[in-house]
């Protein structure tokens, strides 16, 4: 690994000899933490964690204290984070089983959606529209690297339809999936977290079977063998696929190829950080502009940090992967100044929702960040904990310094605000839910961008936000929220949308999020002067929404999630093991 550095950083030297300063059209640079929570960063109110480069952005540019992701988990979110659109409208959003349509949305009984397997075949349709690919268009160089977590192939290896160069980006390079816990050293699984007893189960489930084979073995043959088959074959099997998880999803693409099989975690950052830096210094000897996209894996689970980051926060094992984190983030600022483009470049950080308060390690020590103030985390659609997240962004000589805006913004209205940047008008064919933040961002006399946003756990509405156009109130009302294990705002693992999961109200919680943030004191509907008012305003504003929703092929259909054979990567022939040879060492 040292080796491979020493040469590639001196690669970066010689391009940075001819460096010339890039057109005037503004470069972008958008940072994506994965379940950073809102209380996990220095700026937001963290003096445990030391995140000088991420405060460094607030300092230079403006801290978003009311930034809101469109889903709570990670898939919906990039997915609106890119398109600027309701994932449920490209249905990235969906629940398997639908049972019913009510006020809430669409009732269901599985889980709450990713995309859990490398070799399924949903993902990001190719008809969305993402502002990579309109950059693309007008010229733009265009990244991602880090994690994509929005699908690979439809039908065939290698058709790659829902792959990052499908989706207006020239290059890529990393997980084409996501990070799991089951890709670290301490055998931890995402499969025996969510269903602690998972091997039991299967243990039984064979036992029972080979049984009962055994004592009707004296009728036909067929019987016999089909009993086998699904309560012997099938467990076994089971057990096995789950095993090698590792395997089958922890795969690094170097744009369509598979490059490493399975995935080393150690030194993954900065790995991500040189390809970044060697992506900049080639933008800058080509004079073009560029846009670079990094989805860190930083900090869901498996969490690992590279030797050096290994202990240095007070914070834990969790500390030191956000630390590292920021070491990232800090890298790439100081190519941009010694490019000297920083003052030409649009810097974003955020994160894909909020920390999930559940995650811990086989100890029982916690691994997951924390949502300070706010009630909930990832998996919770509608709690505050869930889907504000920490963001602040920056463009040195456009964004004044030391800014701080309390107004809900989202994640979604970074594609018409690049749009915006990029002097391009939106697509007229698509129904775009963001709006352009730089009336904010520039302090020019708007004191809101939205009235409305709607928060989806699975593809049902179970919160919605009302910014009057007067005033400082901010409403929010809840139709549902989950059942948490007694009192600690938990779930076992992570929470689901549905069923004995939740609870629906009638009538609907509302708060007055501007003055009471942590949802403490829901407005009694028996004596409030103003709840019937606020309730059926935003009542009407949900139906009318609703009503914008058309009907899409689901990408979380049963054909579309279940994993198949044909669609798995294999970066061999003879065997699903590599090591990147740019990183061989």
């Amino acid at each position: 690994m040292t080796t491979t550095f020493v040469a590639s950083l001196s690669i970066l030297c010689m391009l940075s000899t001819s460096t010339s300063s890039i057109a005037a059209r503004p470069n972008f640079v958008i940072f994506l933490a994965d379940d950073l929570g809102y209380g996990d960063v220095g700026s937001f109110g963290n003096d445990t964690i030391q995140t000088f480069n991420i405060d460094r952005i607030a300092a230079e540019g403006v801290k978003l204290t009311h930034h809101l992701t469109a889903a709570a988990v990670c898939t919906p979110s990039r997915a609106a984070l890119l398109t600027g659109r309701y994932p449920v409208r490209s249905e990235v959003e969906r629940e398997l089983l639908t049972l019913s349509r009510g006020v809430t949305g669409m009732e269901s009984t599985f889980l709450n959606k990713v995309f859990l397997f490398m070799a399924q075949s949903g993902g990001l349709p190719e008809n969305e529209t993402t502002f990579a690919r309109i950059l693309q268009d007008e010229g733009y160089e265009t990244a991602l690297i880090g994690k994509w977590h929005l699908g690979v192939n439809c039908n065939k290896q290698g058709d790659l339809c829902h792959h990052p160069l499908k989706h207006g980006f020239h290059h890529f390079y990393g997980l084409p999936l996501t990070n799991l816990k089951d890709f670290g050293a301490d055998g931890s699984s995402v499969v025996t977290s969510f269903i602690p007893h998972f091997y039991g189960y299967m243990i039984a489930i064979f036992i029972i079977g080979c049984t009962t084979a055994l004592m009707v073995h004296k009728w036909s043959i067929p019987v016999c063998l089909l009993i086998l088959l699904l309560f012997c074959g099938i467990p076994l099997l089971t057990v096995i696929f789950v095993c090698n998880l590792k395997l089958i999803n922890g795969i690094i693409m170097r744009n369509q190829d598979v490059v490493e099989q399975p995935i080393r975690l150690t030194n993954l950052t900065q790995r991500f950080t040189l390809e970044a830096k060697e992506f900049l210094y080639q933008q800058a000897n080509l004079n073009k502009p560029f846009f670079l996209f990094m989805p860190f894996v930083h900090v869901h689970t498996a969490l690992f940090s590279s030797p050096e980051f290994v202990g240095v926060s007070a914070a834990g094992r969790y500390g030191d992967n956000v630390e590292e984190l920021d070491w990232a983030v800090g890298e790439i600022l100081h190519t941009l100044e010694k490019l000297e483009v920083k003052n030409n470049t649009f810097v974003y950080f955020s994160s894909d929702n909020g920390a999930h308060v559940e995650e811990t390690g086989p100890d029982g020590t916690r691994e997951g960040g924390y949502n300070g103030i706010f009630k909930g985390g990832k998996g919770m659609g509608g709690m505050e904990g869930g889907i504000r997240v920490p963001t602040v962004v920056m463009f040195p000589g456009r964004i004044p310094a030391g800014l701080e805006i309390n107004t809900p913004t989202s994640q979604m209205d970074l594609f018409p605000t690049i749009l915006n940047l990029a002097n391009k008008t939106l697509p007229t064919d698509l129904l775009i839910d963001g709006k352009n933040m730089m009336p904010l961002l520039t302090e020019q006399k708007v004191t809101r961008i939205h009235t409305f946003l709607f928060h989806y756990c699975g593809s049902w509405i179970h919160a919605a936000r009302y910014i009057p156009d007067t005033g400082n109130d901010i409403w929010k009302v809840h139709y549902t929220t989950p059942n948490w294990v007694r009192e600690t705002q938990h779930c076992p693992f992570m929470c689901q949308c549905f069923g004995s999961y939740v609870t629906h109200h009638n009538p609907p919680l509302l708060y007055n999020i501007a003055t009471d943030p942590g949802e403490n004191t829901p407005l009694d509907p028996t004596t409030s002067s103003r709840y019937a008012e606020i309730v059926s305003i935003i009542n009407d504003a949900v139906e009318k929404h609703k009503l914008s929703v058309q009907t899409v092929p689901d990408q979380f259909s049963f054909v579309n999630a279940v994993w198949k054979p044909w669609l798995q990567p294999c970066c061999s022939y003879y065997a699903c093991h590599c090591n990147d040879p740019k990183y061989s060492s």
